[in-house]
């Protein structure tokens, strides 16, 4: 019967291992779909010695430059995202440590009896080494720690997106206090020129010259530059707050340097499509969570596969805590051991279903990231284009709407024209140049988001020096 037993065993532990070997690293790479070119022309160039500088250099603004290398240094995600890589580092040589003989030392001392008459009494003193193996015949243990492996990768990744991240944003909360600061010197400059106009009715109402109705015409528009200054001293507010948690301070004013007009405006060459896939942190990242994916997989296969493992002991045993390192006390054993799953009810089944469906969502995920890649860059190639066309339209709005309010000006005080048509000219030049400049803005904006969407080599650099 017992050798029955064991020749059953054997067989299915063979059974496996045949059966198995195809099992083994049975990773796929997802489909990945990529066109030729982008949608939209792209501008020439070497994209990929472009993104291995820091981008924010581009723009010319040494106070931007700084304030980029104050949020490196104190935001507080920054030393999150480092924290949790040394957190997966720590998991992976946790892991990798089940592959390797575990060797501990141990010592014992009791007191018992046996016997019912007479009664024996002895002391028992113990201390051995003991070491326990399990040799990793078919490589789970190993595929185990590919998968740590690919999880400390995606970390990493997750450390660049954060440092992608909060380079870009940087960059852009500090456009739009540039922006802000623009609209505000075009309200100042209006509401200036506006309490002019106002003073100068409220001396002609005064000596009978005109009437109410256009003193009132003339106090309305005054009062609307006026709602304007606070509204947007508000934003640059809560623009310099934002900022400054981002710096990794308390809120406060944040330091300008160039005007927005005067930063330079670069060229981003995005490359080729199929470029991006080695660049971009996510994609990076998915990929890394894919062959972790796979690696589980295998993991969960493979134990259905025989465990083999080793024991032994080496030490001294005596009835006498003095003479425990005399000759003659000395113990020791070994023991081999084959451990083959046959009934668990499912559970292992259910392990690697578990695994194969994760694995499922992960390509699923990875497919939707590359997706969402090229569909970044080709939103931010659209903009920039089409915002740059935006731009031209309003300056040149700006323009022809400044001669018509000189021009309504000079009607007006000839008489040809009633004051109605200076208001609405004044107005329309205020609402034009105001968005002029947040179209200005707008333009930056959509370069950093080209930038982020492209991802870059600089960020290696970056993490390698610590910042």
């Amino acid at each position: 019967m017992t050798k029955t037993f064991q020749c059953s065993v054997i067989s299915v532990a063979l059974a496996s291992l045949l059966g198995g070997c195809a099992l083994i690293h049975s990773e796929t790479k997802a489909p990945v779909a990529a066109s030729e070119n982008w949608r939209t022309q792209a501008p020439d160039g070497d994209a990929e010695s472009v993104l291995a500088k820091d981008f924010w250099l581009a723009y010319a603004d040494p106070v931007l430059n700084d304030l980029v290398e104050q949020a490196f240094k104190a935001n507080p995600d920054v030393r999150i995202a480092a924290a949790n890589v040394e957190n997966y580092r720590a998991r992976v040589t946790a892991t990798s440590a089940d592959r390797f003989p575990q060797v501990g030392v141990g010592a014992q001392a009791g007191r018992g009896q046996r016997g019912d008459y007479p009664i024996h009494t002895s002391n028992v003193f113990s201390v051995g080494v003991n070491l326990s193996w399990e040799i990793d015949l078919w490589g789970r243990l190993s595929r185990a720690t590919d998968a740590a492996r690919a999880d400390l990768l995606a970390q990493r990744e997750v450390q660049r997106g954060v440092w992608l991240s909060l380079a870009s944003s940087v960059a852009q909360g500090y456009f739009t206090l540039l922006q802000l600061d623009g609209q505000l010197d075009i309200s100042k400059r209006t509401l200036a020129l506006r309490k002019q106009s106002l003073d100068l009715f409220q001396l002609r109402f005064d000596g009978g010259v005109v009437s109410e109705v256009e003193l009132s015409q003339v106090r309305s528009e005054y009062e609307q530059a006026v709602a304007a200054v606070p509204q947007i001293e508000a934003a640059i507010a809560r623009g310099e707050n934002a900022l400054s948690v981002l710096l990794g301070r308390n809120p406060g004013p944040i330091a300008r340097g160039k005007a927005l007009g005067d930063l330079s405006d670069p060229e981003v060459p995005a490359g080729l499509p199929s470029q991006l896939l080695a660049r971009r942190p996510d994609l990076r990242s998915a990929e890394a969570q894919l062959a972790a994916a796979d690696a589980r997989v295998d993991a969960a296969r493979l134990a259905w596969f025989p465990r083999i493992s080793l024991t032994g002991l080496f030490g001294a045993a005596s009835n006498d805590l003095s003479s425990l390192f005399e000759s003659g006390t000395t113990v020791w054993n070994g023991v081999a051991g084959l451990t083959q799953p046959i009934f668990d009810a499912g559970r292992i089944g259910a392990g690697v279903d578990s695994a194969k469906a994760t694995r499922e969502a992960v390509v699923a995920q990875y497919q939707k990231t590359v997706q969402n890649a090229f569909r970044e860059v080709d939103d931010a190639l659209v903009s920039r284009v089409k915002l740059r066309e935006q731009l031209a339209a309003s300056v040149r709005q700006v323009q022809s709407l400044t001669r018509y309010s000189e021009l309504a000006h000079l009607r007006y005080e000839n008489g040809y024209t009633s004051y109605l048509e200076v208001i609405d000219a004044d107005r329309a030049l205020f609402s034009a140049d105001l968005n002029r400049i947040a179209t200005q803005g707008a333009v930056l904006g959509a370069s950093v988001d080209l930038y982020r969407a492209l991802g870059g080599a600089w960020m290696d650099q970056r993490i390698a020096k610590g910042g």
